[in-house]
């Protein structure tokens, strides 16, 4: 039997006691039984709210999970995913038996993005040693000889653990802090990047400025010949509190293959949003930037809600790129092609969503693409990979 202490660092940087997770050894076929409930604290505290509005109502009842992981998936979002999970697992120290949902909570505790931590008791998080941006370099030679599967010397494992934390997705990454107090998503290069994928996230960010999408302030650092992008966190506050983080993919309760499209999006929002006169058009904005640049690997783990003071609202928009691995299939649908089709399916989505203005929308970012290779340009992306993403680009442009 395992049992996690749930807390919330709220805004204000006050700490509660929220609920607690009991789950069961796992069976022989794996599944693990498993349950939460809210603490008394948490429901009679005067900034309360549901940490999972569709499945976790305030309640004082025992939320019973029937997921085969035995976690709610609104904790299981506290997790990295793939390189960032099997870091975690070694910084643990856990066996096959051991590598579940419940552990791997216990083993990330509060170094989780978003506002949640596991405990087994009370909130007593052990010091712990962080990366820095000076020693980006450092870390980018830990994190490559690491991808590789080479041994790596005691300092480079110290170094890549600390700040492995858990920003989700497949590729490298890790959270660092910079001299100023400021806190970031570091972003490397992969040996199975098929192009320079800094460059080309970073100039993708710029577009999507441009575009007028809602996006965190980004920077490229130079480390030697290596290059990071730093993508500066948007679950911190200046106060020293944090912001609750919910994916789409946990609000949908979306599990393996999904078959979901951007139309079940907006009504998710529209449902939760506690702002959805701003976040609908900056979701819609969104899709229309996705369909555009050719952002194929557009899955729920890359839309999320915030909480604050006021409610949930949409996220920045994060993990922007063009059709690096030339997928052309989009993951969620544009109801009910998963290929864009042009501008009239655009604009037909946005009134369906009753999108105030959606041709107007599709006009900016379609515009603000159209010099997508100077913006590309300006932030050095070589002429081979713009090659490369060209004819995915332009026939998107040119459709729109």
């Amino acid at each position: 039997m395992i049992r996690l202490v749930v807390w919330i660092t709220l805004p204000s940087g006050e700490r509660v006691r929220c609920g607690e997770v009991v789950c069961s050894a796992p069976h022989g076929n794996g599944k693990v039984d498993g349950a939460f409930r809210y603490t008394a604290q948490w429901l009679g505290h005067p900034e309360a709210f549901a940490l999972d509005p569709n499945v976790l109502p305030l309640s004082e009842v025992e939320f019973v999970c029937d997921r085969p992981q035995g976690v709610f998936a609104v904790f299981e979002d506290s997790l990295p995913d793939d390189w960032g999970r099997r870091l975690l697992i070694r910084k643990a120290g856990l066996d096959r038996g051991r590598q579940n949902l419940p552990n791997l909570l216990l083993a990330i505790n509060g170094n989780a993005l978003g506002a949640l931590a596991y405990y087994e008791e009370s909130f007593d998080p052990q010091p712990q040693r962080q990366a820095c941006v000076p020693e980006l370099e450092s870390l980018v030679n830990a994190a490559m000889n690491y991808e590789a599967g080479e041994r790596l010397e005691n300092s480079e494992l110290e170094l890549l653990l600390a700040a492995a934390s858990s920003p989700g997705g497949a590729r490298p990454k890790a959270l660092v802090r910079d001299g100023d107090g400021s806190h970031w998503v570091a972003k490397f290069a992969s040996t199975k990047d098929m192009v320079a994928m800094v460059p080309v996230e970073a100039a993708t960010l710029a577009l999507a400025q441009k575009a007028g999408l809602n996006v965190p302030e980004f920077n490229i650092h130079r480390c030697g010949k290596h290059k990071v992008l730093l993508v500066r966190r948007f679950d911190l506050c200046d106060t020293g509190g944090r912001r609750h983080m919910i994916s789409f993919q946990t609000l949908m309760q979306a599990q393996g293959h999904y078959t979901l499209g951007y139309t079940d999006l907006f009504e998710s929002l529209r449902r939760i949003s506690d702002k959805p006169a701003i976040d609908l058009p900056a979701l819609y904005r969104q899709m229309v930037f996705n369909a555009l640049i050719g952002n194929t690997d557009d899955h729920l783990k890359n839309f999320c809600l915030l909480h604050d003071d006021d409610g949930y609202y949409l996220s920045p928009a994060f993990d922007l790129l063009p059709d690096t691995a030339d997928r052309r299939e989009h993951v969620l649908h544009f109801n009910p092609d998963f290929h864009f089709s042009g501008f009239k399916r655009l604009v037909d989505l946005g009134r369906q969503a009753q999108i105030a203005g959606s041709e107007k929308i599709v006009e900016e970012v379609r515009s603000a693409l159209s010099d997508w290779k100077e913006v590309y340009r300006h932030w050095s992306v070589s002429k081979a990979d713009m090659q490369r993403l060209s004819y995915s680009i332009e026939s998107r442009l040119r459709k729109a």
